[in-house]
């Protein structure tokens, strides 16, 4: 089962009220209703970005907000991201096309770094990891420009997915 990164609209007092109390985790991922995910792409779009943009601080989009829950395993730990800060990112991310990213795609260099899932060779044998990988890195744009034009704040929260896959 994959490690997925789902991305939910929150609205600025939603963002507060979850870092202030972080027990609310569970139902507020259940209530939201507008999200969107970058499926197990997310650490890849990462990777791709930071050797896009080394000195952007938009590109560690993964580190950005509090963090409001403990990692577990290969789980890493959710996050809150506040206005301010997912339009710093969409701004920082905005003017990347996925084609930018393509020169920095390196399947044997991801799988050197340990960049999840870290099979990122064995991949290229059955599919095309990198279109995946541009694809979802569109809809994190998609989505993260639209939440940033609405003044929204983010949940990055991780999770497995059943989904037959391995």
């Amino acid at each position: 089962m994959p490690v997925i990164c789902r991305l939910l609209k929150l609205s600025p007092e939603q963002a507060e009220a979850l870092i202030e109390s972080s027990e609310n985790l569970q139902g507020t991922i259940k209530s939201c209703n507008n999200y969107s995910d970058v499926y197990r792409y997310w650490h890849g779009i990462q990777f791709l970005l930071s050797r896009h943009s080394p000195q952007s601080v938009g590109v560690n989009w993964l580190e950005s907000g509090k963090t409001i829950s403990v990692a577990s395993g290969e789980i890493p730990a959710s996050r809150v991201l506040s206005p301010e800060e997912v339009r710093v990112i969409a701004s920082e991310i905005g003017g990347i096309v996925p084609e930018d990213l393509i020169p920095h795609y390196l399947a044997s260099a991801l799988d050197e770094a340990q960049v999840y899932p870290r099979c990122w060779q064995e991949w290229e044998e059955t599919f095309d990891p990198l279109g995946q990988t541009l694809e979802h890195y569109h809809f994190l744009q998609e989505f993260v420009t639209s939440r940033a034009s609405a003044g929204d704040a983010l949940l990055l929260h991780f999770e497995f997915k059943d989904d037959g896959s391995v």
